[in-house]
């Protein structure tokens, strides 16, 4: 065999060989692919993953003795049982709460009870719907006449602020609106028609949506205030998630928008501003004087705003987490390594939560049982940093290691949370809304819609009724123009003795 022969056989086999690599590597991801949108389609959505090391799945047999000794002898064992209390009602299901009114309905015998002892009652209780109905205020004013240099005058006591002046409509109605499109994800279409079907009357869309626009230009005054509060804080946690918008002229397109979510976990508070489009200058304005920690997830953005704005940047395990548990289809053993070494930081995340501790006993915690962990999965990281980069798993350790320093942020203060599921689970009724009004209809809609998301979003993690303190705030809020309105913030409300 000539050397030129020799040498152009090497040359294929490493033009081959080259493709083989190649080659294996589409068909890997391509592989990934499918079993991500099978798993997307069919699988669970849950990243919750059950391996057989459980402890609830371990059964520690140690010390058990090979052969079982033969009884010689007898022993009576007596013990204490509870007799289930008689007034438990039959069949498991759950009694209806007390403090539902109830109507009574007697039923008379139908034999002849005469001369007959009553000695009880059987009761039967079931749980009945009357559909929601409207009321009318209607406020009387007294109109008096009076003499004044010979002149008849005509008198009346002004009106006190309404909720809408000159309208029909009072804040309850009002207060039902937004809690319609921005809690329960109703379109406004579809409100008016719930009203026509249920209450005998006829409210027009045009009317639902005008009461929405005045209830949450008066709730702006409430999310201005929620800001200032947050922005002083020294722990934000941002992040951030579309939302169409038809934006005039349309020709039948939407512009794709985004709901900038920032989320102030000490304070409770959750603030939602619309943005045509993200990048730094956006999110520095939003941010405006806060100095402390920002946590967000992998956003090549927040570093920038970070940097320039001289914050503290914080990671997120769960983003950390995830990459991982989307590679199991690819690399499934090394995904459940790093799944495993992962857990045990959650674990300790648990029992803080559940012995309810302080954010110095918290970190006490961390440190005693969450550093070493941490350190152990770097550790392994490092040691699979060979893995093929494009790959899944190798995604996942790079997004993980190059994150380092803001993934163990938590480590170092014990007021910063693990990861920033808590702001994903504030931007989740955006989520549901999408599904259902599909867009915004203008770009003042969508900055409407962050006012109400913002106000339902902060009462429900101060575990407030929604409705019982909009139908409060809107009744107020007209007569405190914007001033002195720090009691009526959800973090501060308190339910009025005539609402208990």
């Amino acid at each position: 065999m000539s050397a030129a022969t020799l040498e152009s056989l090497i040359a294929e086999n490493t033009a081959l060989k080259f493709d083989i690599t190649r080659l294996t590597g589409l068909l890997a991801d391509a592989t990934h692919q499918l079993e991500w949108l099978k798993r997307q389609i069919f699988g669970q959505k849950s990243e919750r993953v059950v391996t057989t090391s459980d402890a609830q799945c371990a059964l520690d047999i140690e010390g058990v003795p090979t052969a079982i000794p033969a009884a010689t002898t007898t022993q009576t064992i007596t013990y204490s049982r509870k007799n289930p209390a008689a007034n438990t009602t039959p069949h498991g299901r759950d009694e209806i709460p007390a403090h539902i009114p109830r109507v009574i309905i007697e039923i008379e015998p139908d034999y002849d009870a005469t001369g007959m002892e009553k000695v009880g009652e059987k009761i039967t209780e079931q749980l009945e719907y009357t559909p929601p109905k409207f009321t009318v205020n209607r406020y009387v004013r007294a109109v008096h006449a009076t003499m004044n240099n010979g002149q008849r005058t005509l008198v009346c006591v002004d009106m006190p602020p309404l909720c809408i002046d000159k309208g029909k409509l009072g804040p309850t109605v009002v207060a039902q609106t937004i809690i319609s499109k921005c809690q329960d994800h109703i379109p406004h279409y579809r409100t008016a028609q719930m009203i026509s079907r249920d209450c005998d009357m006829s409210l027009p869309e045009s009317t639902i949506r005008d009461a929405f626009k005045q209830g949450v230009f008066l709730l702006g005054a409430i999310v201005n205030r929620m800001e200032e509060i947050a922005l002083k804080s020294n722990y934000l946690q941002m992040d951030e998630s579309t939302i169409k918008v038809m934006i005039q002229p349309t020709q039948g397109k939407s512009h794709r928008g985004y709901m900038i979510v920032r989320h102030a976990p000490l304070e409770k508070i959750i603030l939602f501003d619309y943005q045509k489009t993200r990048n730094v200058e956006r999110g520095k304005k939003l941010l405006g004087n806060f100095q402390g920690t920002l946590q967000s997830d992998g956003l090549n953005l927040y570093p920038i705003i970070c940097q320039d704005l001289k914050l503290t940047p914080a990671g997120c395990m769960d983003h950390c987490r995830r990459g991982f548990d989307k590679a199991l289809t690819n690399d499934k053993a090394r995904a459940t390594q790093a799944l495993d070494l992962i857990r045990p930081l959650y674990a300790v995340e648990d029992t803080a939560r559940e012995q309810s501790l302080n954010a110095e006993a918290r970190l006490a915690l961390r440190k005693e049982k969450s550093v070493s962990v941490f350190q152990a999965f770097i550790a392994w990281c490092n040691e699979n940093l060979k893995t093929a980069p494009k790959s899944p798993i190798g995604k996942a350790i790079i997004y993980t290691l190059d994150r380092k320093a803001e993934l163990e942020r938590f480590l170092e203060d014990g007021n910063i949370e693990i990861s920033d599921i808590m702001i994903e689970n504030g931007i989740r009724p955006l989520a549901v809304g999408r599904k259902n009004f599909l867009f915004a209809g203008s770009e003042d809609g969508a900055r409407r819609l962050a006012i109400g998301y913002s106000i339902i979003g902060t009462c429900i993690k101060s575990g407030l009724n929604v409705r019982k303190y909009l139908n409060h705030v809107l009744k107020e809020l007209p007569k405190r123009m914007s001033k002195n309105i720090d009691d009526l913030l959800p973090t501060n409300w308190k339910y009025p003795e005539d609402l208990k």
